[in-house]
Parts: C-alpha cells; structure tokens; sequence
C-alpha cells in the first residue's frame, strides 16, 4: 500500500515508526513532517488547506490510504472530501465535531447516555459568571472550539474562572474557538486516556493510558498540550475497561451510526475514574500526544492493517494485541512553554534508536534547517523508554536524559510516578 500521512508532531513520528514497519507498505509519504523525517518522504505541493491539493497528490503518486494525524483536517472534513479518492483514516467532519466542538459533544453524551459531568454553554460573559456563582469550586471552564491543547482552565477560585471566561468571551484570545464556553463541574478521581480504533459499528480499544498535563512538577502551573505519559494504567482494571467499553466507547459507536453519521478512525476519550466508575472529560477525533509515543511502542499490531480496516468498516472481531511491560514517554520543551517560547534551539545530533531498542526519540516541534535541526514548537522532543514494569522504564528514560541535556529544553522530572505501586 501507498500512505499519505498527515501531520508534524511527535505523534505523527510515532505513527510512522510503526506504519513502516508494515510489510504491506510499499512506499509513505509524509506533509508536512518535521526534523526527524527523512527528506526523501516529505510530500511536496501540499495545503492542508487544500484539499485539492491533497487529491491531486493523492492521484499522481497513486495514494491508497491517508492517515490522517492532526484533529484540523478531520474537523475542516478531510475525510468526506476525499474519501471517494482512497481511503482514509480519520471521521468525517460530523462525527469529527466530538472534538471539533465541546458543546456538540456535551449534547450528544447527553442524548445517548454516556457519562460525564454537567454542564452549559454561553456566549454572553454576563451570563456565564451569573451562571458561575451558582456551582461550587472547583470549577472548569472549556473553549468550545479547538485550542491546540489550551482552552480548557481547571479553576480553583471564583476570579481565576471568571477571568477565562472573560478571555475567552471578551478578549478572544481564543478567536472564534471561544465564542462559546462551557462551564462544567469539576470531575474527582484519577485521569486516564482510552484509545479506540473504529470502523462504524465496533470499538476496539487500546490498553489505557495516563498523560501529564500540567507544566511543572507535582502537576503545578497551567495546562500543556502534555508533558509525558506512560502504559499500562494500574488502576484501569479490567472491569473498569469494561465499562469504559459498553458505557462510552459502544454508545459512541451506535449513537453515531443512529445519527447517520458512522463513526470511523480513531476516538480518544479523556476519561476521570472515580472509585472505578469512568465519565467522559473530553473526547478527540484522532491518536493523542503523547500518548501515542507510548502506546504505539506497546502495540502487537500491523497499524497499516487496522487503519485500512477501519476505512473500510471491516475490523476484526477480537481485541487488540499488546505486548507485556511498560512504556514512558517524557517531553522535552521549549523554555517558556506553554507561553511564548524560544525557538531554534539547536538540537544535537540524537541516535533515534538505541542498540537495544529500550530507547526511541521521537521528534515533535523540529525542523531540519541547513544540514542541522533545531526546534521550532513548544513541545521538542519525546523520549520513550521501555522496560519490564514501569519502574525499569523510567530509571532508563530519566539516565539517558540526565546525559544529554540541551540547553533551552526542560522537561518534568516525575512522569510516571503515579503509575508505580
């Protein structure tokens, strides 16, 4: 098979990792890449914001699947543009507005059963904080558009609420992603990630796993788009999968079927576990980041297969195969992140693979600029680490990283630490 993969992130390196490990890949290329893909692979005369463009290079180099990593495209409707040129791996542009809109989602939980917290929608900021002095602190506070990772504040207080309510509303530093807000009840319980590859009548879930989202150590300072992650999650037992797979991933799956739109690639739930009962906090049209790093390296699968069944609304009827241990991946970011940060660091020349295969980087905001790499996004690098349980991957994660420190990079010292018993 012939793949077009979209995308520039770390994610999108760890999707192609294991896409060419695929016997059945004649030939990837990637638009738009970063620095960490061989030049030979990077698609040219691309817009992703052209899907035309898209098709007449699907065309000409005989493309017959399109992975598509990036949730934009997906939302813009990718898929039902070109899904009569090849397949395509991503929703269409409805059932992409699970993630492409907060207050869609919200509603469409509600309608079909599915847990999360309560929640309303305003475009008024008068209102919003009216409505705010009603609920109890915590509180959280959702743009309901796309903010690359940023729109959501978790607010301890009455005036850190009300002032991203008025960000959103008032100053639009989300544009017109935070027209609209939601005001949602703060959910207990320990967070986790649930990764289902679909094909419009069934789920087949990933073994869980749990992102870091906050910047600073001990889960301190403003929400990133993720700063690590690791599998398995010792808490998501398999009763606790199990009602993650009836009470959400089903009723996603039969709700869109039912609402004529079928539901076809991957879905993400960000999920809160509070004393083994899961609700939804957020879902997502697509593999997350960092998550993927981790999973993907756990996965006893061909992808290239799953995604051609999945386009094709034909996966097998079994579960997804993983092998045993554990994986972590650790961000590195750029000084400043998730504010305004430095960029073109210089980026040392990094072995990508370790002789043993215990160690994989993957490259996220880089780029290849004159024969060297330097950064060029918030989120640099991702180092992966493997290991027999948990604590075996990150004592082999954080030694390679206390031996390469590049200066401008910073990265959270206790990914992980949840997860070891």
């Amino acid at each position: 098979m012939r793949v077009l993969l979209l995308g520039s992130g770390g994610r999108e390196h760890a999707i192609f990792w294991k896409l060419s490990q695929s016997p059945d890949l004649k030939e990837i290329f990637v638009f738009p890449g970063n620095g960490g893909f061989p030049d030979r692979v990077i698609a040219k005369g691309i817009n992703l914001n052209d899907f035309e463009s898209i098709r007449a290079f699907v065309k000409a180099n005989q493309i017959d699947l399109i992975f598509v990593g990036p949730e934009q495209p997906l939302v813009d409707g990718v898929t039902d543009a070109l899904e009569k040129d090849c397949l395509v791996f991503g929703p269409v542009r409805r059932a992409a507005m699970l993630e492409g809109s907060k207050e869609f989602s919200k509603t469409f939980m509600q309608k079909h059963g599915i847990p999360t917290a309560l929640a309303k929608s305003f475009n008024v900021s008068s209102e919003a904080i009216a409505y705010l002095k009603t609920r109890s602190l915590p509180i959280v506070i959702k743009a309901d558009g796309l903010a690359a990772g940023k729109g959501v504040t978790v607010a301890q207080t009455f005036a850190d609420a009300e002032a991203a309510i008025v960000d959103a509303l008032d100053r639009k530093i989300f544009g017109t992603s935070g027209a609209t807000v939601l005001i949602e009840d703060f959910l207990k319980g320990e967070e986790a990630s649930v990764f289902a590859i679909c094909d419009g009548e069934r789920a087949l879930p990933m073994i869980a796993a749990q992102d870091h989202k906050r910047v600073f150590d001990k889960d301190q300072g403003p929400n990133t788009g993720g700063m690590g992650a690791y599998v398995p999650v010792p808490f998501m037992k398999p009763d606790v999968m199990r009602r993650v797979q009836t009470d959400v991933l089903d009723r996603v799956v039969a709700g869109m079927k039912a609402e004529g739109s079928p539901y076809r690639g991957l879905l993400y739930a960000g999920l809160m576990v509070d004393n083994g009962v899961p609700s939804v906090v957020e879902f997502n049209c697509r593999f997350g980041d960092p998550e993927t790093q981790a999973l993907l390296r756990l996965l006893d699968e061909d992808l290239l297969h799953l995604a051609r069944q999945s386009a094709q609304g034909k996966l097998p009827d079994r579960p997804l195969r993983f092998a045993a241990g554990a994986v972590i991946c650790i961000v590195l970011a750029a000084d400043g992140y998730p504010g305004e940060y430095r960029k073109n660091i210089p980026i040392p020349e990094l072995k990508t693979v370790d002789s043993s295969g215990d160690i994989i980087f993957f490259h996220a905001g880089t780029a290849a600029q004159a024969g060297a790499t330097v950064s060029t996004g918030g989120r640099v690098l991702n180092l992966t680490a493997s290991g027999k349980d948990l604590a075996e991957a990150r004592a082999r994660a954080y030694a390679v990283l206390e031996k390469i420190q590049v200066p401008g990079l910073f990265y959270r010292k206790d990914i992980g630490l949840k997860g070891i018993l």
